[in-house]
Parts: C-alpha cells; structure tokens; sequence
C-alpha cells in the first residue's frame, strides 16, 4: 500500500489507523482494493459517480445547481458487537423520548421543569398537543465515540448522544444513494467481501412507518411536504416520495376544505399523513387551518406542533433522567455533559470559561447558532458572548469533546492522501407499529458526516463531508 500516505494532525483517535499509523485490520479489504484502483483510478470513479447522481437530480426535473451532497467515498466501518451496542442503547433512549411525549400530552410529565418546556422555542403553550400514541415515528440521534478502555476492531470506544433530530431529521435518502455509489462504482470487492448489512427497502420501511400513524394504515395517503426547489435537500424529497409511493408537494399545493380535511390541490385527494420537510412556521402559515386538522385528527403531521421539543437542547439534558425514571433503567449510551444556562450556577461557571467551551442555541440546528470556543477568533468569541448575555436561558454549553476521527481521501498524482477528520455518526430509529412506542427499528447503517479539516462541526451546511456507514454482521 505505497501509494496511501496517511496524516496525522487531530488529538482524536483515528479508526482507520493505529497509533503507529499502520492500518486497522478491518479496513485491510479496502485500502487494498483502492490500491489496486489507483489514485488517477478512483478520481475517474469519484466523477462516474458524481455523473449518476446528477442523472437522477435531472430525472426527477431538477435541472438547476447541484443537489447531490459533498461526499467522502472512503466509508466508514462498524463491526457487529459496535453496532449491538449503539442498537441497544439508542432503542431504550427512543422508548423513553416517546414516553416524555406521551406523559406532556397527558399534563402527566414529572422529569423537565415546566420552566424549561415553555421557555423553549421549539414549543408553543396555546397550540393544542396531539401527538398520537407513538408520538415520534422517525428520529436521528447524532453520536460521537470517544476514546475509552475497551478493545474493539476500529478502537476501544464509548459513545455520547449529542443531540436529538426528530424535526425534519436529513439521512436515509442520502445513505442509500452513497451505499448504491459503493456497491457499483467505488469499491464492489470489499463490499462483497465484507459482510456488510444491507440498506435495501428501508427507505419502503420509513414509508410504512409514517403511515402506521393514521388509522388506515398501509392505505394512508402519505405527503412528503417539501420548500421547493431552492432546498439544498430537494433532491431527497424526491427519493423521498418515489420510493415511499407519496406525494411530492409544496405549500401551495396544499389546501384545507370545507370539510376541515387536508387535501393535495393537483389531484383533489385528501392527505392522511403529512411528512413534512419545510419550517412548521411557513407551513402553518402558508396552509391555513392545518394545525386546526391535525388538532382534530383530520390528517396526522408526523412532527406535530410541540412534538418538536425534543430536539431542544435544554431538553436532551433530561433524557437520562427520563430513561431512569419512565423505565427504570440506567442509559445505556450518556449525554455529553451539559451545563444550562437557565441555572444560575451553570451561567456563572460557562461564562468565567466561555472561550474554551462549546456554547450552542437551545433550539438551532443544522450547526447553525454554535460557538465552538477554541476554534473561533477572540472578535468571534466576544459576539457571540454578547448575543447569549442578552438571553442567556435560550443556551446551553458543552465541554469540547475529541472525539474519533476517520478519513477524507485525496489523490495527488498517483498518491493517496488520507487525512484524519473528527466525524460523527447520524443514525436513525424507526417506531413502524402503530401503537407500540416501545418496538424500536434501528436502520442498519448511519450516515457518517466527517468535518472540515481542523474543524470539530460536521454539519454539511458547514463545510463537512457525508460518509457511506457499513454495518458488519455478526
């Protein structure tokens, strides 16, 4: 393997080499078979595979800029007793997440302050809660590894939940076009050599899933409510619809009749479930009288309004507590460690360190509204330092982690540059049965994000890299 050239530059542990910078057994298949492809080989490759994602943009009518997502073909590994742990403990951390929800509709809810709830933007006291008996059917939790005293074939790793993403939650279309860019394009001997988990028919999966929230089942009319054209995600809302049998609709699609039921414009049919991939404020508003058809049952929006909570960041602080306390177990995967400042000690010991902290918005996303101190300018730093002074209980601050680092792939000439870059994993559970919230359905993949080099957000949206997941059976 002359031709690869690892770099080492991160604090984090890398999972495609050990500390010798001799390569992991494991990844032995593929940093062969890339070998063989040749570095003028795989650029060939990373332009076939660029061309075939854009020929499905174009199919689906979407001829303008490029919706095909920045990816790192090198993928990432998760052997069988990894994975088992992930399954395990990120089902009990869902189960409890639903029963949260199922004890707020109820007026029964003892773990999160009320303070907390209803300071939050993500919920609003005066809109009617009406989640259903599985109040949250998809949901993406964002995991790290962190290095620890175990012994497994990428590291010794224990793993921290990040954050929740039940609201619009980006993945499984994305996944299952890099899996197919692998399997046929990059890398097809490792990828029959290794006994990797298969992602076919999940996308149907999630279909079946967000129709088991309506009464009629697998015959709901199932609509994927997309912002249109100018989303940089609009490529998978079209996944999305083909592949789950929905359909593709904007706002103005949409209308509410006489009769109080949701119905899709171009056809007349009436909408069962509403799978939502637009800002609920621009689709309340822009679909007058929805959040009155929800209210009644008419229609079922799967991130319903203050179902969306959960992905509040003041709220993830709690999930712990909620798995002790609703199920009478200890987590099985933890929390970052979590200072609010809507806690006046908190406040006073994240202020007197805010420089070397990560300091996020309760509510924002898409790394979007995070200072991740040591990285940002001392200007940058005393910004943002005054936009959370003037509402300090809208944030929450998180020790900086270094977590794993994988690779991202560069060629020059006939050479290999591998580089490390700290990444994470979003993975995705499904609950398709349509009133067990404690059957669980973990995709067997995830869609890795890797960040940008020196920098600790993987975010898309701020300059990381997806990375195809293969699961190992065991």
């Amino acid at each position: 393997m002359e031709s690869i050239e690892f770099r080492r530059e991160l604090k984090g542990t890398n999972e495609v080499f050990l500390p010798d910078n001799s390569p992991r057994p494991v990844y032995a298949p593929i940093l062969s078979e890339i070998s063989r492809i040749g570095a003028s080989g795989w650029r060939e490759r990373e332009k076939r595979a660029h061309g075939l994602l854009l020929d499905e943009q174009h199919s689906f009518g979407i001829k303008e800029g490029d919706k095909t997502h920045p990816t790192d073909w090198l993928p990432r590994i998760v052997p069988a007793a990894e994975w088992e742990r992930l399954e395990r403990g990120l089902t009990q951390r869902l189960v409890a997440i639903n029963e949260f929800l199922r004890r707020l509709e109820a007026g029964k809810e003892e773990v999160v302050p009320r303070s907390v709830i209803e300071s939050s933007i993500l919920y609003e006291k005066d809109d009617p809660n009406r989640f259903g008996p599985v109040p949250v059917r998809q949901i993406a939790f964002d995991v790290v590894a962190v290095e620890s005293e175990r012994r497994g074939q990428t590291g010794g790793w224990d793993y921290l939940v990040l954050e929740e993403n039940a609201k619009m939650p980006v993945g499984l279309a994305a996944m299952t076009r890099r899996r197919r860019m692998m399997r046929e394009v990059f890398l097809p001997e490792s990828h029959a050599e290794l006994p990797v988990r298969s992602l076919d028919g999940w996308l149907k999966r999630l279909g079946d899933s967000l129709r088991a929230a309506s009464p009629k089942g697998a015959e709901a009319t199932l609509a994927v409510v997309s912002s249109g054209p100018a989303d940089q995600f609009y490529l998978d809302h079209h996944i999305y619809a083909e592949e789950m049998d929905a359909l593709l609709a904007e706002t103005k699609d949409l209308f509410v009749d006489g009769d109080g039921y949701l119905v899709f414009r171009p056809t007349g049919e009436r909408i069962d479930v509403v799978y939502e991939r637009v800002d609920e404020d621009t689709l309340y508003t822009e679909v007058p009288g929805l959040l009155r058809c929800h209210a009644e049952g008419k229609v079922h929006v799967l991130f319903a309004p203050n179902s969306e909570i959960i992905d509040d960041k003041g709220v993830y602080a709690f999930i712990p507590q909620m798995v002790r306390r609703y199920l009478g177990e200890e987590p099985l995967i933890e929390n970052a460690q979590t200072w609010s400042l809507a806690v006046s000690e908190d406040y006073a010991y994240v202020m007197d360190n805010f420089a070397d902290l990560v300091v996020k918005s309760r509510g924002g996303y898409g790394g979007k509204e995070v200072m991740i101190g040591p990285e940002e300018s001392r200007e940058s730093i005393e910004r943002f330092r005054r936009t959370v002074e003037s509402n300090p209980v809208e944030y929450i601050a998180q020790p900086m982690v270094d977590f794993s680092t994988h690779v991202v792939t560069e060629t020059e000439g006939e050479r290999f540059i591998l580089k490390d870059s700290f990444a994470d994993y979003r993975m995705l559970a499904l609950c398709p049965k349509p009133e067990d919230p404690a059957y669980v359905e973990m995709v067997p993949g995830s869609l890795t994000r890797v960040a940008a080099p020196g920098k600790h957000i993987v975010n898309i949206s701020s300059g990381g890299k997806m990375k195809d997941t293969w699961v190992l059976r065991g």
